[in-house]
């Protein structure tokens, strides 16, 4: 029997293609609970051809809601060949009697419960319409993700890796909680540990003369050339403090780089920040959203603290850790200082790189039930859900004048001169990283 697993991509325009393609853990996890009797492969549009005429008998789709159109195509053509698709992830856990119109079967909310069950199903011909998991994923049991099943070669030489699943936090635009729980479920240590052996073995670290030359260049330079980097995926890093001191005291063993996802109110815990620098904390992604308490609030994000921001930003940066801040622009509260707002601050606050997004009220949100029920929003063209278009009527503004603002602050963070302020002149945290990151925008907006 063999199976087909899917990431697709739709085609993107210029501005979107951004320019590190990352690997990914769903589908290198769905092909782990695979009967080891199942011949597996997974393609990843976004750098392959999908091969429709591949003598498969089974395809199984994942998809984001920009993607969700494509991944419906995709299921049209395979089924056109006879060929029945299944389909799993947010958008088809969010709106299953939508995508149950495009293929055989939807497993909704984590899949690795449910996959087992729909293959068995499927091999005696009873494949079900649904497949709803009764409880969460035992993240303790689950086995190690099919990364072989990827080609190294595609992606950025970063190693991605997940130690928890969940969030408390009931964000209005977001769905973590809702697909994934409202609470941390953290993997045992000794499962992290295992995992980050075979990822990062010792033997393979640069000797300490070579790594002692290499660092009086640059000082991530050996980490770079060893490809000793990971990505923590997680909602957020610190689940708990007890959980995160053990795992970044495990990492410090493993002489690498590292980045994840934490809640701006790190920066008043010197003690885990302590340990996120000798542990090889290179940056830390912090969810600013906005600068107004009272769009903070209305988000469900009223622990966020925009009078703090400052302080939080130099305790970082004092442990020599970068920064690489999100916002959201189109929020109720936003009018047309909002653009010249961001940008000033993540430019006089040198954050070392920083993103900014229109709100995405992505189905199943809060903030999508919310637009609806007010009837603001404008399209229910998924592809559009992106983030950087304006898929609903803000109050304040214009939707044109929200998109033109996105754009006028990607221009300014990463301009020239902003650059210089922000990596060269100071406070040089990690240059070489973020010179990098922030040269390659710096050439996707000279061409807006």
């Amino acid at each position: 029997m063999n199976i087909l697993l899917i990431s697709p991509e739709r085609k993107r325009k210029r501005e979107e293609a951004f320019l590190f393609k990352l690997g990914f853990l769903n589908l290198p996890y769905i092909a782990a609970v695979t009967p080891r009797d199942i011949e597996v492969k997974i393609v990843d549009e976004a750098c392959e051809a999908i091969d429709f005429d591949e003598k498969v008998d089974l395809v199984g789709l994942t998809a984001q809601t920009p993607v969700a159109p494509r991944a419906y195509q995709i299921a049209s053509e395979f089924r056109r060949r006879g060929v029945p698709v299944v389909m799993g992830g947010v958008h088809a856990s969010m709106l299953p009697e939508e995508a149950i119109q495009y293929v055989d079967s939807v497993i909704i909310g984590e899949g690795e419960i449910s996959w087992p069950h729909v293959i068995e199903d499927f091999r005696r011909g009873e494949l079900k319409p649904f497949y709803r998991p009764t409880a969460k994923v035992n993240i303790k049991k689950l086995p190690l993700p099919r990364r072989d099943l990827l080609n190294e070669a595609h992606y950025f030489p970063l190693k991605l890796l997940e130690t928890s699943r969940g969030c408390p936090h009931k964000c209005d635009f977001c769905g973590v909680s809702k697909f994934f729980g409202n609470r941390y479920r953290n993997r045992p240590l000794e499962e992290i540990n295992r995992e980050l052996r075979i990822l990062f073995p010792k033997d393979s670290a640069m000797n300490p003369i070579g790594k002692r030359f290499l660092s009086l260049i640059n000082k991530d330079l050996p980490h770079f050339l060893k490809r000793r980097l990971l990505y923590i995926i997680d909602s957020n890093v610190v689940p708990n403090r007890r959980f995160s001191k053990e795992l970044f005291t495990l990492l410090k063993e493993y002489d690498l780089l590292w980045w994840g996802h934490a809640p701006v109110s790190v920066g008043f815990d010197e003690d885990l920040l302590k340990l996120f620098s000798e542990s090889g904390c290179i940056a830390l992604n912090l969810g600013f959203e906005s600068l107004s308490p009272r769009n903070l609030m209305a988000m469900k994000k009223g622990f966020n603290k925009p009078k703090k921001y400052k302080e939080a930003i130099e305790r970082i940066h004092a442990h020599g850790i970068g920064i690489m801040g999100t916002f959201i622009v189109g929020l109720d509260n936003d009018d047309e200082t909002v653009f010249d707002e961001i940008t000033d601050f993540v430019i006089n606050n040198k954050l070392d790189w920083a993103l900014t997004f229109i709100m995405a009220p992505c189905p199943g949100t809060d903030s999508f039930l919310r637009l609806e029920k007010e009837g603001r929003i404008l399209t229910r063209d998924w592809e559009k859900y992106d983030s950087l278009n304006a898929v609903y009527k803000p109050l304040l503004i214009s939707s044109e004048e929200l998109e033109r603002g996105l754009r006028k602050i990607w221009k300014r963070v990463f301009s020239l001169s902003s650059i210089y302020r922000r990596i060269i002149k100071g406070p040089r945290i990690h240059p070489l990283f973020y010179l990098i990151m922030n040269w390659q925008f710096y050439r996707l907006t000279r061409s807006w």
